[in-house]
């Protein structure tokens, strides 16, 4: 019974993963696909779609905290890794534990920082473009910074079950 429903939890994460890498490459080709329409647009017919400029930035936001997310995940997002390098093994692999704490904490923080900001954004209720208020398009930050805290939870929860192999390396 443990092993299936274990299966089961590896099946919907990979699910997730999988929708996060795709909806990252949708959008990608999307808004590179619509900037060069915006530029054709502009240079041989001196008009645009004025709601373009903030569907690019906003599709940006998306990217760049998607990005993010997949860059936790895969364990290649920012680090200061200069003490560790220069460590002895054993005190290295403390550094890189209390390093994913304190990811958790940081992301856990801008979470809340974050999900208040949409929520002071929906009360103005201004709206983007096409009837989207800009509380949806800035959605993506709390969403990504949840995500975020989660894999740095994972990472650290592993590291104190598995020892050295949970951690980052």
């Amino acid at each position: 019974m443990a092993t299936s429903f274990s299966s089961y939890v590896k099946r919907i994460i990979q699910f997730f993963e999988n929708l996060e890498k795709w909806l990252l490459v949708i959008l990608l080709g999307s808004l590179a696909t619509f900037a060069f329409l915006q530029i054709v647009l502009r240079n041989f017919f001196s008009t645009g779609l004025v709601w373009g400029d903030d569907l690019l930035r906003h599709g940006v936001l998306w990217i760049s905290i998607l990005g993010a997310s997949r860059a936790t995940l895969e364990k290649k997002h920012i680090r200061i890794d200069l003490l560790p390098r220069i460590m002895p093994s054993r005190i290295s692999f403390i550094s890189d534990f209390m390093c994913c704490f304190i990811s958790f904490l940081v992301c856990v923080v801008l979470f809340w920082a974050s999900w208040n900001f949409v929520q002071g954004e929906r009360l103005t209720g201004d709206i983007a473009f096409a009837s989207i208020p800009y509380w949806y398009l800035e959605l993506i930050f709390p969403i990504g910074f949840a995500i975020m805290a989660l894999r740095f939870l994972f990472s650290f929860a592993s590291g104190l079950v598995g020892g050295q192999g949970g951690v980052e390396r």
